[in-house]
């Protein structure tokens, strides 16, 4: 059994630490190697005890596995073990642990312990990579506390989820379709990510290149993503496409952006920014998916 440690000290409380942990939907916000995180559905959230599922780097790739964590706000820790590691992994589990320095200082330890089924060192290379990375982001968030701005545009569309999801999956159709959309590179890997790079038109004309990745799953008729390049304005951006089927068979097809400013002040322009993006986004899935004939 291998193990490792990583630690940082934050200028901050060791409870607002812990806190930080424990939420993982603000992860891929906090965190630069984590794309997307959740509660997984219909699983029990009692005594400390929980099942998340995260989508995050691994080197190159995008990799995704399930989590059962134990919080524990007496001891400030979260024990984590994956109950069915893939590949290289056969086993995996850990513990955060935010220890009160006093004088509103914090020592956070990350501690892995796993088993590989061939060459550990891939493992070790992975852990060594992503866990300075996700203190140094919990050390900045936690250091520079700013909640997250989140807000949503919705539409109605008369067509069913399946033929909207088409429509959003198909990025690379993009540049046809979507006039701000100057041209779209896209690669794939196994289960459903999405790798795009962008060039975009503002409304002046201007260019803004991009780069983003996403989890799609069309079972739950959802597309997540994370920009990886954000503008100055943002020190983060998330994002999910989410589609309902409504009682009719017809779609509400809603747009959901969460982001942390660079300056508060900006909030109102990237609000009008993304909100104007993703509602032309909408509208023109609309009068695709509306007017096409089988």
């Amino acid at each position: 059994m291998a193990n490792t440690v990583h630690t940082t000290r934050i200028a901050a409380p060791a409870k607002a630490v812990h806190a930080l942990i424990a939420d993982v939907t603000v992860w891929p916000l906090m965190f630069e190697p984590c794309v997307h995180a959740e509660y997984v559905e219909d699983s029990p959230r009692a005594e400390g005890r929980e099942r998340i599922r995260l989508w995050a780097f691994a080197g190159e790739e995008v990799k995704s596995w399930v989590s059962e964590r134990t919080l524990d706000t007496h001891s400030l820790s979260v024990d984590f073990r994956q109950p069915e590691p893939a590949a290289p992994l056969a086993s995996m589990s850990g513990r955060w642990l935010a220890k009160d320095l006093g004088d509103g200082q914090t020592l956070l330890e990350l501690h892995h312990e796993f088993e590989a089924l061939s060459d550990e060192h891939v493992v070790l290379h992975a852990l060594h990579e992503n866990s300075p990375a996700e203190l140094a982001g919990l050390r900045i968030a936690a250091e520079n506390p700013r909640a997250p701005y989140s807000f949503e545009d919705s539409l109605r569309i008369a067509a069913p989820p399946e033929a909207v999801y088409d429509f959003l999956y198909a990025a690379d159709r993009w540049p046809e379709r979507l006039p701000h959309v100057a041209s779209l590179e896209l690669t794939e890997q196994p289960g459903g990510i999405q790798r795009l790079v962008t060039e975009t038109r503002g409304t002046d004309g201007t260019a803004h290149p991009g780069e983003s990745v996403r989890v799609c799953r069309p079972e739950s008729g959802s597309i997540a993503y994370k920009q990886l390049r954000t503008p100055t304005v943002l020190v983060a951006h998330t994002g999910e496409w989410r589609l309902t089927r409504l009682p009719d068979g017809t779609t509400l097809a809603a747009s959901r952006h969460s982001v942390i400013l660079a300056d508060p002040k900006s909030r109102e322009t990237v609000r009008n920014t993304l909100g104007a993006t993703s509602r032309a986004t909408l509208r023109r899935a609309k009068d695709f998916t509306e007017t096409r004939r089988p």
